[in-house]
């Protein structure tokens, strides 16, 4: 049994969870802040989930640690064997993973129902052994996770419209898609799936204002997020998409001028040694955002497996990516370099936030 610390109302946990339910892989879900220590001394820092096999070892950050678990098992893969598709899984689960953050955190705690409901949940979950009323509690949990991951992140009454139409943006991307097949690369999930169910399950498919949202809006996506929960393994028969179609390109093209604009701008931060940088996505301008060295490491994780293609597979994704923002991929410097993991033992290695201490300051 493989325990898995964690929240049940967590953006990774439920990307991870929905991976081992669709591996049959047996978990049990603990406490975060009951095992705190051990998880420190043995993962590196305390994040949501943590794994720890049979055998002992700490795993760390869901991408990596879906990965690791593919790799013990023989094909079919949730990574799709056609090399540029594969490309395309994996920026588009980046995406997922690091873009939509701001967004769900700003639907999650800055709506009154919203974070009513998220405060208790994890008043009840992390604070249990707390000896204060759990009024305050939730108060505690609301101060933080609004000022760290909401007004510290970047949403403002300048941006507030922009991070709403974000989501939107996601909602419609992928009822498009989902218009032509159950998956968002055919008829079993790939890691593309994986990446988006992380944002869609816990936050954007739970919480009462982006559920009534993507319900009205996007049905298909709706019925995708459960779709993704009940998946099992015996799906590994189905098809995979073998090109990039037009409502796949359209989400790529998305994924370029807001994500990559994001991991580019991070990057230049990161390399002059600032602790807060600015940036223009769609015409709105984002001020003091959290440098992340971690999202440093995501650009150069995506940088590797775009060197890894040889030139027809390049070829073949580079015409549904818009330039110039595109370009950070295969620019020949890399912009900055996080010292990350540089032993490649990822999801064994030392752990480290997605900001600093935890929560942007």
């Amino acid at each position: 049994m493989i325990r898995m610390y964690g929240s049940r109302i967590s953006y990774y946990a439920g990307k991870v969870e929905t991976y081992l339910r669709y591996r049959g892989i047996d978990y049990e879900l603990l406490s975060m802040i009951d095992h705190a220590h051990e998880i420190v001394a043995g993962a590196g820092a305390v994040q949501s989930p943590v794994l720890r096999l049979e055998d002992g070892r700490w795993m760390s950050d869901s991408t990596p640690i879906l990965a690791w678990f593919e790799a013990q098992r023989d094909r079919p893969s949730i990574y799709p064997a056609d090399p540029a598709m594969r490309f395309v899984a994996l920026l588009l689960e980046d995406h997922a993973d690091e873009w939509l953050w701001r967004p769900a955190m700003h639907y999650r705690w800055s709506f009154l129902q919203d974070r009513q409901h998220a405060s208790g949940v994890l008043a009840d979950e992390l604070l249990s052994g707390v000896r204060q009323p759990r009024f305050l509690k939730r108060w505690g949990v609301t101060r933080r996770q609004f000022n760290g991951f909401v007004r510290r992140d970047g949403v403002t009454a300048a941006t507030h419209d922009h991070v709403e139409r974000t989501a939107m943006t996601a909602f419609d991307r992928l009822e498009a898609i989902l218009v032509e097949r159950p998956f968002l690369l055919g008829d079993r999930p790939t890691i593309a799936d994986f990446g988006f169910v992380g944002p869609m399950l816990r936050h954007f498919g739970q919480d009462p204002t982006p559920a009534e949202l993507m319900r009205q809006r996007a049905p298909r996506v709706y019925t995708w997020v459960a779709r993704m929960w009940e998946a099992a393994s015996g799906n590994d028969a189905g098809e995979l998409v073998s090109a990039i179609d037009p409502p796949l390109s359209a989400l790529l093209h998305e994924t370029c001028k807001t994500h990559l604009v994001q991991l580019r701008e991070n990057a230049l931060a990161h390399d002059q040694g600032q602790r807060h940088f600015a940036q223009e996505v769609e015409g709105c301008r984002y001020q003091g955002l959290p440098v992340s060295r971690y999202r440093v490491w995501c650009l150069e994780e995506l940088r590797r497996h775009w060197r890894e293609l040889d030139e027809s597979a390049q070829a073949t994704v580079r015409v549904h990516l818009s330039e110039p923002d595109a370009a950070v991929l295969w620019e020949p410097e890399p912009i900055a370099q996080s010292d990350y993991d540089p032993e490649r033992r990822a999801p064994f290695n030392r752990a480290i936030n997605v900001f600093g201490t935890g929560v942007p300051s």
